[in-house]
């Protein structure tokens, strides 16, 4: 399955996304003093990514296994660079679960470690930009 979304400028420092395979749309932006924005700043929307997928994966191991739960919680917390390049450095991921893994809590992570999000993070060597 290929991955395509599509981000187009709106206005001042919104930008609207569409997404392919789920037919979705949701807004990117950048807060600023006196404004309000209408979604996440790409930076969130990046841990967001990462949260979200872990998320899916560990629920997706607690549905497999039968494994009942009340909460899942995912959390991202990431330091911004204080040298070149700008980046995001220190990414950490905290998953909270009431659920009874028990014995099973490496199989779990290992699990939930191979999201494709994280796995991207960790194994993409280069981003190709291009300008049409």
């Amino acid at each position: 399955m290929d991955v395509n979304v599509h981000v187009e400028y709106k206005e001042n420092h919104i930008f609207t996304v569409h997404t392919e395979h789920s037919h979705s749309s949701f807004y990117i932006d950048k807060k600023e003093e006196g404004y309000a924005p209408l979604g996440p700043n790409p930076l969130e929307l990046f841990l967001s990514s990462l949260a979200g997928c872990i998320g899916v994966y560990a629920n997706n191991y607690l549905k497999r296994h039968n494994i009942g739960f009340t909460y899942l919680k995912i959390d991202s917390f990431a330091q911004f660079a204080q040298s070149s390049p700008q980046r995001l450095t220190d990414i950490t991921v905290q998953v909270d679960t009431d659920a009874d893994i028990g014995d099973k809590k490496d199989v779990f992570m290992r699990f939930i470690h191979n999201c494709p999000v994280h796995n991207t993070l960790l194994h993409t060597e280069r981003v190709n930009i291009e300008l049409k």
